[in-house]
């Protein structure tokens, strides 16, 4: 029985639409799975704090780090507790609850199992309050920089005058060089070829502060180069000890960014004519939608954005547009046509973030103008992100609704389809583990506007199944586009000695929906640890399978330097 078979004989697909019906449930009934609050809630011993951290993906720092953990989180983070809620649960919340409830069954045995093998205590939550003062934490040494000139990075002291601008604004000028180093043995022979190889990869970054709003970057990756369609690492092959050299001076980033009521305070020194605009201009990275519907590393354009505008119902309402007209990189969702520069595009776009009460939406839309290979493309996302708490548990979801459409025909790079993504996490009791699982649905062919030679598809926001490393030739696990398909992800992820290790276990898989035997199916694990204030080793292993192709794995260590 082939791939499949099994797939289909399993009902793989109708699972996969179940559970995104469950996702979406606690949006519909939101009013029904809220816990209100008790009168018993006051002499409960239990505190159940509300506290969420988003997940970052790993990117190129544009900021001087502080100290770093080294735990990337594949999911909205969530620190809670058990409801203290007196009364029996409904039959509603276990209806609603039923899948996290199963999912979250195996944690503890398999949590109690990883600390046994790494020697490592868990992460537990402590709700009881202790008899004895624990004072305060010690504040971690503060780390220095490459090169400080001027104001030190994060360092005590007072603030120097500063020279007073003819516009009215004091700017401090401060030179910061930071950056991140990557080195990897990696192996795959799970796409194309069998790939075993040392790859290096430097991000240096150069900012020149004037004030708090005002700055200038400059970002250097001198070890691997961007060509048209992909980046070339410096690296040896590790078979026949060829290497690859990518070492150049190209500028990756270069930008300056400010406000403009803070460079001309003069003209409203009474802060009443709302001339707050944040701007940006130069050769800047732009992510929409989580990367979903954008993910570009390096692109000329100007940005002007509006904060900290609200009704009675938006807290408050963002809004940028962004013109760009250079170093666009155009994504196709046809297999094997890679990321690639079109010199010749244009692009227009308006994103907007709305905070309310209880979510936050994102409204993105995106116009693409190239030429005739590349076609012009309109594409719109819209998302909504919010936190539920049930009976049994809280929960963070994040749901996301994109679309394409060519303007005068398809094209190689525009085409005509649809994305629907849904994301799910949640902590389990006593512990800071995280559970997630994310689903997807691609109809017909979705084209993301624009996307780096090394972002992939738009489905790497899936788990660590779907994304490629970022260094090196290697690719994900599955690799997949946005071409009639549907899958997921369901991953565990333990923390272990004050949240300095970490261990993620994912299981992933993807079926076409247009009965071109496109279907895929893995397993991975990672472990990672922080190596004193700078450091952090992981070691990534997976294996795989794809419909009518043998089984594939592969194998990767990698370190990373954070200076």
């Amino acid at each position: 029985m082939n791939l499949g078979q099994i797939l289909n004989s399993a009902s793989w697909f109708r699972s996969a639409v179940m559970l995104t019906l469950w996702a979406a449930a606690p949006i519909v009934c939101a009013q029904e799975l809220r816990t209100l609050p008790s009168p018993e809630l006051e002499n409960s011993e239990e505190i159940s704090p509300g506290d969420t951290e988003p997940y970052v993906p790993w990117q190129p720092a544009v900021s001087p780090p502080i100290e770093y953990s080294g735990f990337a989180t594949p999911g909205h983070k969530i620190f809670c507790t058990p409801s203290v809620v007196k009364q029996p649960p409904r039959a509603r919340d276990y209806c609603f609850e039923f899948v996290p409830h199963l999912l979250s069954c195996p944690n503890k045995r398999w949590g109690d199992c990883l600390s046994w093998m790494l020697h490592s205590p868990r992460v537990e939550v402590h709700t009881s309050l202790d008899d004895c003062p624990i004072g305060l934490p010690p504040i971690p040494e503060r780390p220095p920089l490459v090169v400080e000139c001027g104001e030190k990075f994060l360092s005590p002291g007072p603030l120097k005058c500063g020279c007073e601008t003819p516009f009215g604004a004091v700017w401090r000028p401060a030179l910061w060089v930071f950056g991140e180093y990557r080195t990897a043995l990696q192996y795959s022979d799970q796409n194309s070829g069998t790939i075993s190889e040392w790859a290096n990869r430097l991000d240096l970054f150069g900012q020149l502060n004037l004030s708090g709003t005002e700055r200038v970057l400059l970002g250097l990756r001198p070890l691997d180069r961007e060509l048209r369609d992909q980046r070339r690492f410096s690296s040896i092959d590790l078979r026949d000890g060829t290497s690859i050299d990518g070492f150049n001076a190209q500028v990756q980033t270069l930008f300056f960014e400010g406000d403009f009521g803070e460079i001309f305070p003069d003209l409203d020194p009474y802060d009443v004519l709302q001339l707050d605009y944040g701007f940006s201009v130069g050769r800047i990275p732009l992510l929409a939608q989580q990367g979903l519907l954008i993910n570009e590393d390096r692109m000329d354009a100007i940005t002007v954005t509006k904060n900290t505008l609200f009704t009675k119902r938006i807290i408050n309402l963002r809004m940028t547009g962004v013109y760009g007209w250079g170093s666009i990189s155009r994504n196709s969702p046809d297999f094997g046509v890679p990321n690639t520069e079109e010199s010749n595009s244009r692009m227009v776009a308006l994103l907007t973030e709305s905070d309310f009460a209880r979510s936050t939406v994102n409204a993105d839309i995106v116009y693409v103008e190239g030429d005739a290979v590349a076609g012009d493309l309109m594409a719109f996302g819209l998302s909504s992100i919010q936190r539920h708490q049930g009976y049994f548990n809280a929960y963070n979801t994040s749901l996301h609704v994109l679309g394409s459409f060519p303007v005068d025909g398809e094209a190689t790079f525009s085409q005509q389809g649809e994305l629907l993504f849904a994301q799910t996490s949640w902590t389990t009791h006593h512990y800071e583990d995280l559970i997630y699982l994310n689903l997807f649905l691609a109809i017909d062919q979705f084209t993301s506007p624009a996307r780096g030679p090394l972002a992939g598809g738009p489905l790497g926001q899936s788990g660590l199944l779907f994304s490629a490393p970022g260094i090196g030739r290697v690719g994900p696990p599955i690799n997949v586009q946005t071409n009639d398909t549907a899958g997921g992800t369901l991953g565990y992820q333990y923390f272990f000695d004050h949240f300095r290790q970490q261990v993620i276990w994912e299981l992933g898989g993807q079926k076409d929906t247009d009965g071109t035997n496109r279907g895929a199916i893995a397993t991975g694990m990672r472990y990672q640890r922080a190596i004193g204030q700078h450091w952090i080793g992981l070691v990534d292993a997976t294996v795989g399978k794809r419909e009518s192709i043998n089984t594939g794995a592969s194998l990767r260590f990698e370190a990373r330097a954070k200076f």
